[in-house]
């Protein structure tokens, strides 16, 4: 377990390093998604309703120009499978007159939790409704994330992770953008966990090619 976990450690250091000797830095982000999961079922196990606020700090973290917030809900099929229809509203000002966007979104999760690691595979169909005469647009995106718990007396002290997320372009069929992500994950009681992460993204459709981006998710869940 100690070997994986030092393992783990050394590719998120290699990569990160690599990816900044090996790039422009054409520009440095903060982000933070903030949800509130809470039970929609009697049993509170099965369906859940989520609601998602999300701020992304651009222009080497000095503009809050994109503000995004929405809900969803979460049917866990079963130990293995969940489904997630979710709805977003996109605020941007970073450059020029306001834009607004509308996200319609589709998860499919499966997720395996093994004795030394958990492995899942998000596959996402989502829809963008441009405003302002823009083009609407389709993606398909696959993340693949796995979490290797650290543990002392049996209980998790915290969970490293690493993730890619890779977005198809579907009304084009191109390859649009690459997200890699390596970070920690740590639950703060049952109610309440952080992650924090750093993630490279590739854009190979847009002007702006590479993003550095550091952040913090948090997750709290009423019962």
């Amino acid at each position: 377990m100690k070997n994986s976990t030092l393992f783990l450690f050394i590719a998120i250091l290699f990569f990160t390093g690599s990816v900044f000797s090996q790039t422009d830095n054409d520009d440095t982000q903060f982000w933070n998604e903030t949800t509130v999961e809470f039970p929609l079922d009697k049993d509170n196990k099965n369906v859940s309703g989520i609601v998602i606020g999300n701020l992304r700090v651009t222009d080497n973290i000095s503009n809050l120009s994109d503000k995004r917030i929405g809900f969803a809900v979460k049917y866990k099929l079963n130990k293995y499978l969940t489904l997630q229809p979710s709805y977003i509203f996109r605020v941007q000002t970073s450059s020029g007159p306001t834009r607004y966007e509308h996200r319609a979104r589709f998860d499919f999760t499966p997720k395996k939790t093994f004795e030394n690691f958990s492995l899942e595979n998000r596959s996402r169909f989502e829809h963008r409704f441009k405003t302002a005469d823009r083009k609407d647009e389709t993606y398909y995106r696959n993340r693949t994330k796995v979490g290797i718990p650290v543990k002392k007396d049996g209980e998790t002290i915290f969970t490293p992770f690493v993730s890619n997320d890779t977005y198809f372009d579907l009304r084009n069929t191109k390859l649009h953008r690459n997200d890699s992500v390596g970070g920690i994950s740590k639950e703060f009681g049952d109610s309440f966990t952080a992650d924090f992460f750093y993630q490279y993204r590739h854009n190979f459709q847009s002007s702006q090619r590479h993003l550095h981006i550091i952040g913090v998710n948090f997750k709290i869940k009423v019962k």
